[in-house]
Order: C-alpha cells, then sequence, then structure tokens
C-alpha cells in the first residue's frame, strides 16, 4: 500500500468502530475501523470522504481504492 496521508487514519478508524458498534456489532466495529483506517491512508487531505459501499468493497478483499 502507499501511504499517501495518515492524517486522519486514527480518527477514520474510530469512526468504523463507531459505526459497528451503533449497530451492536463489535466485529463489525472492527472490521470497518480497520478498513476505514487503511483506506485514509491512500487518500490525501485530512477526512476521508468514504461511502459505506466503499468501505465494503475492501472488505471484500477488492483492494485499497475509493473507487468513485
Amino acid at each position: 500500500m502507499e501511504i499517501v496521508d495518515r492524517l486522519g487514519a486514527g480518527d477514520a478508524l474510530a469512526a468504523g468502530l463507531i459505526h459497528g458498534l451503533l449497530d451492536g456489532d463489535l466485529k463489525k466495529g472492527l472490521d470497518y475501523g480497520a478498513a476505514m483506517g487503511a483506506l485514509k491512508h491512500t487518500i490525501p487531505g485530512d477526512l476521508p470522504w468514504v461511502t459505506a459501499d466503499e468501505v465494503e468493497w475492501v472488505l471484500q478483499g477488492h483492494g485499497l481504492r475509493v473507487r468513485r
């Protein structure tokens, strides 16, 4: 993975974790958090503008690129 910008990766991880916890699913939160943190490393800027569909794409093993 090529790291483009690491700022915000921890916040992205926390957001993914909270997303899963709000659904009452710790595993989903950990999976989403890891995927969002990894995705954030590939996105310039402080905010990772990613959708749930893009996170699911990563979780299915399709790579760490935002597809738009």
